[in-house]
């Protein structure tokens, strides 16, 4: 994975910790709310390619700090030059698509104020918990942009066609509570349990044998992003390459057994270059 031409690097912003085995958390901190500069953007990057090269890593958690998740990109960097813009897009919809093809299933821990570019990022993770207190939205058009991080795109599939238009038309928030009716969250939860309950699902998966989970985020995503056919085309291509793994192996003489498998939690390699 390599990492996109930003101008700086502001890792102080972005923190990675280790919560528990096989699990790791990332933290956006910078000020105000979570704003993603550049250069967070940037560390974000960094911090993402440094865990999908740790086989000790089988789930990545993403969250904010404090009042926020995160509320998207600072208005105040936006330059009126073409050259800067489309730069800013393009980094802007790397992160967001390395995400989506990361080996590591990622959840995204909402704590607070989800907007924007924030949101984007959220809706690029594979699932969303969200804090009682959190609120949704994608405002940029009032500001006369729109959800160019692949909010437009993801969005829709996400919550249908009609639900997304009148997100991204209107901008207006939404509570937890909406989000989680209109399907935009998988998880609501009370703000004191957001960050146990979604641990306890990130060490539930990273328990888990990796190169299967891989192979099911990457059918699902494939068949999204590119249609069912495609989707099909892969399943029958990584049946055979996970039925020939070990932990095929022993999953199925574990289940034979009636006894607990013991797989090998690292991945074994990046299937069909995922």
């Amino acid at each position: 994975m390599s990492v996109p031409p930003f101008a700086h690097v502001e890792s102080e912003s972005v923190e990675v910790s280790r919560p528990a085995e096989g699990v790791a958390l990332i933290r956006i901190g910078s000020e105000p709310l979570g704003v993603l500069r550049q250069g967070v953007k940037r560390a974000l990057f960094a911090a993402l390619a440094r865990l999908e090269s740790d086989a000790t890593v089988r789930c990545l958690i993403v969250t904010g700090n404090g009042r926020a998740f995160s509320v998207g990109s600072d208005v105040r960097e936006f330059q009126r030059d073409a050259a800067w813009q489309s730069q800013a897009a393009t980094n802007d919809q790397g992160f967001n698509m390395a995400i989506e093809h990361s080996r590591l299933p990622v959840i995204a821990m909402c704590n607070g104020l989800t907007l924007g570019g924030g949101n984007e990022l959220a809706i690029a993770c594979d699932l969303r918990f969200g804090a009682r207190s959190a609120r949704f939205g994608f405002p940029e058009v009032r500001v006369a942009a729109f959800a160019s991080a692949g909010g437009t795109q993801r969005l829709p599939m996400l919550i249908g066609a009609g639900r997304a238009m009148d997100l991204l038309l209107t901008g207006r928030i939404v509570d937890a509570e909406e989000a989680l009716a209109i399907g935009l969250i998988d998880f609501l939860v009370e703000d004191e349990e957001l960050e146990g309950r979604t641990l306890t699902l990130a060490t539930e998966l990273a328990a888990l044998p990796a190169d299967a989970v891989h192979i099911t985020k990457r059918c699902v995503t494939t068949g999204l992003r590119e249609g069912r056919a495609a989707g099909h085309a892969l399943e029958d291509q990584l049946t055979v390459e996970l039925g020939l793994t070990e932990d095929a192996a022993e999953g199925q003489a574990a289940f034979l057994e009636k006894r607990v498998p013991r797989f090998n939690r690292a991945a074994r390699r990046d299937p069909a270059g995922a």
